[in-house]
């Protein structure tokens, strides 16, 4: 681990993906207040999370899937749950199967009213906390070996991170989790006044496996959970 401490004063810690985990680890670490856009969804270029952030989800470009009359796609629905496809994101048209499995809403279904007003919930809070300029750490977890993920190159990220100071008050922490032949638990391999990026040398997508990680993480990161915005704090911004 790297033992140089940042100093920063954060007001909001918000995933922005890749996958569920990241909303997940933050959520067992008491640093998720309230949902955010980002929790739930599956993306797997920087770039879909650029657009997501600039224009919202739009409606026609989606794909529900208890709409489709497929009767595999039918029966996944009845096991696993609806889901909504985004036409420009992970979504093949020549095939539902890919395209169901790599939904960029598996926990959602936005043909749905009660998943509709929780969208515009989060991204209302989104548009607060850049509106106000909130002090925000946007965490972006990457697993590289879990299921057919891959690795995100830095030149991509670095990309993402140019958008967000452009649009936010905040930095961007990435903890890549990938097991190597290190010494090493974790160690920070970049670090400037926007940008941490860590290896965390373990390809774990459970909590349990990396919480002494994270934990010593956000203590290097200067996360203090006391001061982070409330759900109500940020509603009434």
């Amino acid at each position: 681990m790297d033992n140089n401490k940042i100093c920063d004063h954060y007001k909001c810690i918000m995933s922005v993906g890749m996958r569920c985990f990241t909303g997940i680890f933050l959520k067992a670490m008491n640093l998720k207040n309230f949902s955010g856009v980002f929790d739930g969804m599956y993306n797997t270029k920087v770039s879909d999370i650029i657009d997501i952030m600039k224009n919202e989800i739009v409606s026609n470009e989606l794909i529900y899937t208890e709409t489709i009359n497929n009767d595999i796609i039918r029966k996944m629905n009845e096991t696993i749950g609806y889901r909504t496809i985004h036409r420009r994101c992970n979504y093949k048209p020549d095939d539902l199967i890919y395209s169901y499995h790599h939904a960029f809403l598996p926990h959602h279904n936005l043909n749905n009213i009660k998943d509709i007003s929780h969208f515009d919930r989060c991204f209302t809070r989104l548009n607060k906390i850049k509106s106000n300029k909130v002090r925000t750490l946007f965490c972006l977890f990457i697993h590289p070996e879990y299921s057919t993920d891959c690795d995100i190159p830095y030149k991509d990220i670095e990309k993402f991170k140019i958008f967000l100071i452009e649009n936010y008050n905040c930095k961007l922490l990435v903890c890549k989790f990938k097991k190597q032949h290190n010494n090493y638990k974790w160690k920070c391999l970049i670090n400037d006044e926007f940008i941490t990026y860590i290896h965390v040398n373990n390809s774990s997508t459970e909590f349990n496996d990396v919480q002494t990680d994270m934990n010593e993480i956000m203590t290097y990161m200067n996360v203090n959970q006391p001061n982070l915005i409330t759900y109500d704090g940020i509603d009434i911004l």
